[in-house]
């Protein structure tokens, strides 16, 4: 329970610096509020106001996580609020008691405000796009690249032979994109946790502890590189991708327990069975 309220913090936050939307529905609660006589749709009002606290206080946005399911972020509580409406109900208050209240009747002074509101409603939203964004396209792109090279060597290699293959993360999300006929050891639902919010089929154990083992830091793995080996004779793989910064004792236990020579490849180390 702990780590879901954490997570839901840390969705509010994300949720909140996405966009200027979440701050434009507050300035329109405490407006409402203060105006709360002139409020005509009170209803609206106290709903919005009670979904909202539940929305951002990580223990009810918790709850509100768990009855959606972990199929969804965080982000799709929200769709218990009605902003816009709430927003624009402020907005046309604003426009049409307030404004005219306190302008004097000065119509010049009501369109320049509106024009204002108007304005800090388009700065709202997104900012576009951020200067990193770009960069971040950039390498999925030269990722992609670089195991479909890598990939393309494994077929030519293999031949017509059917591939069974465990690799790293990073192959193996461009995989079945590239060739949907290669077999993988795992998937992105390995990883990818909310895949399997509406499935009960679990990978076997060992097969969590490969994936550990070949995404952690040279040093770091929670199991020995012999138990990964013999984990792989059991299965059906036929065709094995090792880090390269792998020390070569841990080369060395693969080779023994598979009977087969490692090659350089790229990055990596590949064996084949």
């Amino acid at each position: 329970m702990a780590e879901l309220v954490r997570n839901a913090w840390a969705g509010w936050r994300s949720f909140a610096g996405a966009g200027k939307l979440p701050a434009a529905l507050l300035i329109s609660l405490l407006f409402l509020w203060i105006y709360y006589k002139r409020v005509k749709q009170k209803g609206l009002l106290i709903y919005t106001t009670a979904a909202v606290i539940c929305c951002i206080l990580p223990v009810t946005a918790a709850l509100l996580e768990l009855y959606q399911t972990r199929f969804y972020d965080y982000k799709w509580i929200w769709s218990l609020v009605p902003m816009t409406a709430v927003t624009g109900l402020a907005i046309t208050l604003f426009l049409t008691d307030f404004l005219q209240e306190f302008s004097g009747g000065s119509g010049k002074r009501q369109a320049a405000a509106a024009a204002l509101l108007a304005a800090g409603l388009v700065l709202c939203g997104g900012m576009g796009s951020k200067p990193w964004e770009g960069c971040g396209r950039q390498a999925e792109v030269q990722e992609r690249q670089k195991a479909e090279e890598i990939l393309e060597e494994l077929q030519e290699r293999l031949q017509e032979k059917q591939i069974c293959l465990w690799a790293p993360r990073e192959l193996l999300e461009y995989t079945r994109a590239y060739d949907a006929g290669i077999l993988l050891l795992y998937g992105r639902d390995m990883w990818d946790t909310d895949l399997t919010a509406y499935s009960y089929e679990v990978y076997p154990g060992g097969f969590r502890d490969l994936y550990l083992w070949m995404e952690a830091a040279p040093g770091t793995e929670t199991v020995p590189a012999s138990y990964c080996a013999q984990t792989l004779a059991a299965s059906e793989v036929n065709c094995i991708l090792l880090p390269g910064d792998k020390p070569a004792e841990t080369i060395q236990d693969f080779e023994d327990m598979l009977g087969v020579q490692a090659e350089t490849l790229g990055e990596y180390y590949l064996l084949i069975r």
